[in-house]
């Protein structure tokens, strides 16, 4: 095992197991267990305190160095994960719930594909790309701008929509896991808005 700490630079020499006696009374951002018995017993912990249960392989009982190699892999990407999503600059809160709901509707999935794409689209380019009529876009459009998903900026006579450079960590991630989980999702969409903004021109 220390071999595969030195591997990445931590010493492990005055590393040993606590009590939970000996950590009771410190405060805590976050409690993240790494196995079914210390999830069990972490549920003394108050209510108000983050916890998440990461299921890991005890790599102790398994042969060889490969185990240990395995479990510290996905340590460093887990833990790289949880940083990028839970950094201090990450303040704002939106529910998970909201802006799942927002999510299911294929209009404004799609809108916000596109605005993930092109970062700045007027009503008209989006009413041209998704073939719907200006005040059906509007609409949706409204509903993500007064849910501070977006945010609008007027150019003369044009309104430019964007996302908002104010959504949390977590959903910038989950819509860039979502375009690049599903690179067609919008292929027909982006095809009208480069036809029409090629007839514009």
């Amino acid at each position: 095992m220390f071999e595969i700490l030195d591997a990445h630079s931590i010493k492990g020499e005055a590393l040993h197991s606590k009590d939970y006696a000996d950590v009771a009374n410190k405060p805590y951002d976050f409690v993240i267990t790494l196995c079914d018995n210390a999830k069990d017993e972490c549920v003394i912990f108050e209510q108000q305190v983050n916890q998440l249960h990461w299921n890991l392989t005890d790599p102790k009982p398994l042969e060889g160095i490969k185990p240990f190699q395995d479990t510290a892999k996905d340590l460093i990407e887990r833990i790289s994960l949880f940083l990028l999503l839970n950094s201090e600059e990450n303040g704002t809160h939106v529910d998970p719930s909201s802006f799942f709901k927002l999510m299911s509707d294929p209009l404004r999935l799609k809108i916000l594909m596109l605005l993930k794409d092109e970062q700045d689209l007027t009503v008209t380019d989006l009413k041209n790309a998704l073939d719907e009529s200006q005040p059906k876009v509007s609409r949706h459009l409204a509903l993500l701008r007064d849910t501070t998903f977006l945010k609008d900026t007027r150019h003369g006579l044009w309104i430019h929509y964007r996302l908002s450079p104010s959504l949390p960590m977590w959903i910038k991630h989950l819509l860039q896991i979502v375009r690049v989980g599903n690179p067609g999702i919008i292929n027909v969409e982006k095809n009208r808005l480069k036809t029409a903004q090629q007839t514009e021109q």
